[in-house]
């Protein structure tokens, strides 16, 4: 679903997370829409209010909080309710006040987990998995025996430095030889506490202990189903809307859009740029990470333009921009 539907109505909605992590949850009144539905707090933006002040408006009146610090989470299109909404989603994490339920609703902190067990409103799976994901999404380079060790401490560098997030990329090698890596890979990013997704199958993603799977937009058409279990992340590569659409017909927790700049890789494909980009991503209802020649510095640019974050193999990972 995109931005272009006339009746749609612009809900700003607050994700707030305290300082044990936990999520602050709503339940519908029984006089309301979806009565009985869990949902993050928010409402219906006024006739020419801004969305932030309405998000002030709405959980002053709601929760009873003021001052709200935060930022932009994710922006998004849905119908699977009653009427299309598009949702401006904020994580939260502080304000003024005690939350509360100001207007007779049951209000409660939850952990993640928790979650699981609470019937929550239509595509809050989009806003969490925004909230599960991180900033930036390392890609790997292809590793040669002769840089072996470099690639090796390159990629320790780059979890010692927070890397949360990466796809393990090298089409070159065997499935056989494909798999070891990742044993390797996997291992020492979960030391960190970083997930792995791997670009093969979900045979081997559920055989070595690794966090999911990214596919390229070709392998997705062909399949058209989710081909893992919920609970591990189900990545797509796109450049196109048609690309994105069938991401998320197949059931993908998120993607990448690419190329937004020039890349070495790929240095005759011409880059989309951020409204290139942004008219890609429209208010598609997953998260989408801005690819394609971006380093850190383009972070808060991808932010404004509705991205997740960036990914990239040499704006990210240790000694490859300078190289």
């Amino acid at each position: 679903m995109t931005s272009e539907a006339s009746d749609m109505l612009d809900i700003a909605v607050g994700v707030l997370v305290d300082v044990q992590g936990r999520l602050l949850i709503a339940q519908r009144r029984p006089d309301t829409p979806g009565a009985g539905y869990w949902e993050f707090p928010g409402g219906k933006r006024e006739e020419g209010e801004a969305l932030f002040d309405c998000l002030n408006r709405e959980l002053a009146e709601e929760i009873g909080v003021t001052d709200l610090r935060g930022e932009p989470l994710i922006r998004f299109a849905h119908d699977r309710g009653p009427r299309p909404v598009r949702l401006h989603v904020w994580r939260i994490d502080g304000w003024t006040g005690e939350p509360g339920g100001r207007e007779g609703q049951i209000v409660r902190w939850v952990t993640r987990d928790a979650l699981d067990d609470v019937q929550l409103l239509p595509a809050t799976d989009v806003i969490l998995a925004a909230l599960a994901l991180p900033r930036r999404y390392l890609i790997t380079p292809r590793l040669t025996e002769a840089d072996r060790n470099d690639w090796f401490d390159a990629l320790e560098q780059a979890l010692q430095r927070g890397a949360r997030l990466l796809r393990l990329r090298d089409p070159d090698l065997s499935d056989a030889r494909y798999a070891r890596l990742a044993e390797s890979v996997i291992e020492r990013a979960h030391r960190h506490g970083a997930a792995v997704l791997l670009d093969r199958d979900a045979d081997m993603v559920k055989a070595l202990g690794a966090d999911g799977l990214h596919w390229r937009a070709t392998r997705i058409a062909a399949t058209r189903r989710r081909p893992l279990a919920r609970g591990l992340w189900f990545a797509a590569s796109a450049h196109d809307t048609a690309e994105l659409d069938a991401a998320i017909a197949a059931g993908a927790d998120f993607a990448t859009i690419s190329p937004v700049a020039v890349t070495t890789t790929h240095p005759k494909s011409g880059p989309l740029g951020w409204p290139g980009f942004e008219s890609r991503r429209e208010d598609r209802a997953l998260p989408v990470y801005a690819l394609g020649g971006l380093e850190i510095a383009d972070e808060a640019d991808a932010l404004a333009h509705n991205a997740q974050g960036i990914a990239a193999i040499r704006g990210l990972w240790p000694g490859a921009a300078d190289a």
